[in-house]
């Protein structure tokens, strides 16, 4: 990848969320086993997993309009200080307290990735769309990939509340690198904004954007809702799993980093989508995608497992940047922040589906038939982006 041709807000977006991520990821992938722990239901784990996504479904719309009318800046930053609270809650170790720090990622995310996404779209040119996303998406993904190894073995030796502490400090650091390299100047202030988004019809105003560009974006809001159900479910599911069949919390820490890896060079996968076509991209990788979930379905081998979710999350992370820069080419500049909250609203509906599919078909039959589940949407993706670029 030639990094001098990606733009600066990009590079500095990816540090930034690097530190935002890196102490929670060093706990979230557990986080099912921690909620196991204090709800037996495994249908109820899976709604909780559910619920950060479940409710950004109803900040998205409103947040994408905020982005669009206070500045991306201001949004994310508030985000990022919010970012600390659910550490805190956790900590506690109180049911009540683990819902409440659910629902402030719930809010976190939404704040954080529809400011980012709509800054850093907006930063790309049409020719390296792909890869500035990917660049974009760096941090983050080497956040991923760093931070459940290291958290394997903060909770194997000093158990969930060293890491929910990491949590907290990231979280500060992110705060401080926003303010010093990016700052918060923007074109209103944030409460100017907020008093005129609560002023006016923020839904009917940013649905009638939606109609009137629904013939553009319909396809790729499907898209990213289908894609999001098959990223989510990888929440619940594996980490059920590998604790079903004996992985210790070490083992655990390893897999969840290496299947992170490849997120580190979507570039790869970005670059090769913007040469062969996005929808193409998708559709090969969907339909490698099957094989690979039905098999982790079938094993109860650690490393089997380890090994296949490796290569499902090679497969699922390479369509990711193709879906967004098909997006972005089918949705105005003048008013792509606020059409990025319906992509946002997208992906939440998928993201909270994914892991309530898993736990319902693992209280029903068990965590193995939920990847089935999972084959059956990739092979939908496989079929309907197979039939659009075929028109």
């Amino acid at each position: 990848m030639q990094f001098d041709k990606v733009p600066s807000i990009a590079k500095h977006l990816s540090l930034v969320f690097m530190l935002t991520w890196l102490g929670s990821n060093t706990v979230w992938m557990f986080l099912p086993i921690f909620f196991e722990k204090h709800i037996a239901n495994v249908f109820l784990v899976g709604v909780l997993t559910s619920l950060p996504p479940l409710l950004a479904l109803f900040l998205d719309i409103p947040m994408g309009n905020l982005v669009q009318r206070a500045g991306e800046k201001v949004v994310i930053f508030v985000g990022l200080v919010l970012q600390l609270m659910p550490g805190l809650f956790y900590l506690t170790g109180a049911p009540l307290f683990i819902v409440v720090g659910r629902a402030f990622e719930g809010i976190v995310k939404s704040m954080i990735w529809n400011g980012g996404w709509s800054m850093s779209l907006k930063s790309g040119d049409e020719d390296n769309e792909s890869e500035t996303q990917s660049v974009f998406l760096l941090g983050a993904n080497l956040a991923a990939v760093v931070g459940p190894m290291i958290g394997g073995f903060l909770i194997a030796s000093r158990g969930f509340d060293v890491t929910f502490a990491l949590w907290i400090l990231t979280a500060w650091l992110a705060v401080l690198v926003f303010y010093l390299y990016i700052g918060l100047e923007g074109k209103r202030g944030f409460f100017d904004s907020m008093e005129d988004l609560l002023n006016r019809k923020t839904y009917a105003n940013d649905l009638q954007h939606l109609e009137d560009n629904w013939h553009n974006i319909k396809f790729p809001l499907l898209l990213i809702f289908l894609y999001s159900i098959i990223f989510t479910f990888f929440w619940l599911a594996v980490p059920l799993l590998l604790d079903d069949i004996g992985a210790s919390y070490e083992l655990m820490g390893i897999v969840f980093g290496f299947a992170a890896l490849p997120s580190v060079f979507q570039f790869l996968f970005a670059r090769w989508a913007d040469k062969v076509g996005w929808l193409r991209t998708v559709s090969i990788l969907s339909l490698l995608l099957v094989p690979v979930l039905v098999l982790m379905g079938l094993t109860t081998s650690i490393y089997a497992v380890a090994v296949f979710f490796l290569v499902a999350r090679l497969l699922s992370d390479g369509i990711s940047p193709a879906l967004h820069a098909f997006f972005d080419s089918r949705a105005p500049e003048e008013i792509e922040g606020e059409l990025t909250g319906f992509w946002e609203f997208s992906k939440h509906i998928g993201q909270a589906a994914g892991p309530i599919m898993a736990g319902t078909i693992a209280s029903v039959w068990s965590i193995n038939v939920s990847f089935f589940g999972a084959a059956f949407v990739a092979a939908l993706i496989f079929v309907i982006t197979l039939v659009a670029s075929r028109n």
